[in-house]
């Protein structure tokens, strides 16, 4: 369950970031050299830490895109 919340976190700041929940389901699945190549989504699947996803978020609210 914790996996699928922080999901629901890092998506909903996408969606506030981007403005919509297509762009942010396309931000979501493509890849980015700020994550080493990985899609946002192969992070989340690939068992880092909650902390690294809450990264992201952090990243999304601050306005920079990883």
């Amino acid at each position: 369950m914790v996996r699928d919340d922080a999901r629901q976190r890092l998506l909903d700041a996408a969606i506030g970031y981007f403005g919509s929940r297509k762009m942010a389901e396309e931000w979501l699945n493509s890849p980015h050299m700020g994550l080493e190549g990985m899609t946002p989504q192969e992070v989340l699947n690939s068992g880092p830490s909650v902390e690294q996803i809450m990264d992201l978020v952090h990243q999304l609210e601050q306005g920079d895109v990883p």
